[in-house]
């Protein structure tokens, strides 16, 4: 079912994690406008920075890029659940994984490794 909803994992975890993410439509820096169903086909996590971070592909496709798919997203749809989110973590079946309002950068790519480790596993070293 769609709308099947999970628990999120711990009691400070941000209010969309666990929600079916909604199929917005996004425009990512680079490729052509997208929605974000179109992301998922892959089998692989959608990390979507609608925030800017200009380390945050590089950071995430050198850890993790054969299980996560990064996108800096510059526009999409407007909706209040997504005022003021920075990123979100979108698993393969369409449910978000891990979201966060944090604005301080530095704290929100900490944040953001340790969401990635729990959900997609520990980085890769090169």
């Amino acid at each position: 079912m769609l709308d099947t909803g999970y628990p999120p994992a711990g009691t400070r975890a941000h209010p969309l994690a666990g929600r079916r993410m909604p199929d917005i439509a996004l425009t990512a820096a680079g490729p052509a406008a997208a929605r974000v169903y179109e992301l998922l086909p892959h089998g692989r996590f959608v990390l979507l920075d609608l925030a800017g971070d200009d380390e945050m592909k590089r950071a995430v496709d050198t850890g993790w890029g054969p299980r996560v798919a990064a996108f800096t997203v510059t526009g999409h749809d407007s909706r209040t659940d997504l005022d003021g989110v920075r990123e979100i973590l979108v698993r393969p079946d369409g449910h978000v994984a891990w979201a966060t309002s944090t604005t301080a950068v530095q704290a929100r790519r900490a944040e953001r490794a340790r969401a990635l480790a729990d959900c997609a596993g520990l980085p890769a070293r090169g």
